[in-house]
């Protein structure tokens, strides 16, 4: 299992009134697939990615609209990308005030980094958030400061762009299995407690999980990992891998649930339509015997979990 994960941090300051919802995430995702389509798309004729002849070398269908003609689950290939909205912001920034938030590139599109930094600054130039009326009813604008790679299981970072520098480097702190083998090691094997950061969207036979029960949670582990193995660049687990993961989980017991459901919408210009993205936040704990489920979990703290990963949903941290 050698997919290898990249996350980026990016710092930011505001240079015009910029007001943030409490949940970004959907905001920063759109602002970001606007950057690269208006960079980097040279066929705005088409409506759709799928109907662009250029579909298979064009990096904004890479990131945000993967397509394959063999995939097992059609045209709905997972994208490579997860975004890490700021938590716990102030909600509105005055100009020359600072914020962050996170990228996460999961397998080759890491070979698409040149295109992510420039659409990132274009993102800056081009608003996000909330039109204000201290902005001239505008979104508000923001300069990008400086970027890191971050190794989000070790804590580690790696300057890549520095303040006042338009040279930016490729991120070189990968994170794979292995890596959250050695960190599962060091874990309870008995106990454990989930930290749902932003909202965890899992539906479970066509109903919303509105209690964090960890077999369903795994599932959706199962299935996320093996879809980016498949797609970008690893293997996915076995039948028997998978079905020992999910008999183990049916096993574990929740014995404390502080978590609680918000409600919370993402409205498509492009569809003209709103998309219901509210979920689980809070905190689980879980008794058991989690020897085998904790390198998936861990996993899990990097590639995020449920419904608009991409939007900024599925982020959680384990204690």
């Amino acid at each position: 299992m050698n997919l290898a994960v990249h996350h980026i941090r990016v710092q930011a300051k505001a240079i015009a009134p910029l007001q943030l919802h409490v949940h970004t995430g959907a905001a920063l995702r759109g602002a970001f697939f606007n950057a690269l389509w208006e960079r980097f798309c040279t066929n705005h004729a088409a409506k759709t990615c799928v109907e662009c002849p250029l579909l298979q070398a064009c990096p904004v269908s890479s990131l945000m609209a993967p397509h394959r003609d063999d995939s097992p689950r059609g045209n709905d290939v997972p994208r490579p990308f997860a975004i890490r909205p700021p938590l716990h912001h102030a909600g509105s920034f005055a100009p020359d005030e600072q914020f962050a938030w996170g990228l996460t590139l999961i397998g080759q599109s890491t070979k698409l980094f040149p295109y992510v930094a420039m659409a990132l600054q274009m993102m800056g130039q081009n608003g996000l958030g909330k039109r204000v009326a201290a902005n001239d009813w505008e979104r508000g604008r923001f300069v990008v400061e400086q970027v890191d790679a971050v190794q989000l299981l070790y804590d580690q970072t790696q300057l890549i762009q520095a303040a006042g520098s338009q040279r930016i480097q490729t991120p070189n702190l990968p994170m794979t299995w292995a890596d959250a083998e050695k960190v599962a090691q060091t874990l309870s094997t008995t106990n454990i407690r989930l930290h749902f950061m932003t909202p965890m969207r899992i539906i479970e036979q066509k109903i919303l999980l509105k209690v964090p029960q960890l077999r369903p949670i795994v599932q959706r582990l199962t299935e996320r990992h093996d879809g980016l193995a498949r797609e970008h660049g690893s293997e996915p687990f076995s039948y028997e891998q998978r079905q020992a993961l999910l008999n183990a989980a049916a096993t574990i017991k929740l014995v404390q649930n502080d978590t609680h459901w918000v409600e919370l919408d993402s409205y498509s210009a492009r569809q003209r339509r709103k998309t219901p993205i509210g979920g689980l936040v809070g905190s689980a704990e879980y008794s058991g015997d989690l020897a085998l489920l904790l390198p998936l979990l861990v996993w899990g703290s990097v590639i995020q979990v449920g419904k608009d990963t991409t939007k900024g949903n599925g982020v959680y941290r384990i204690s």
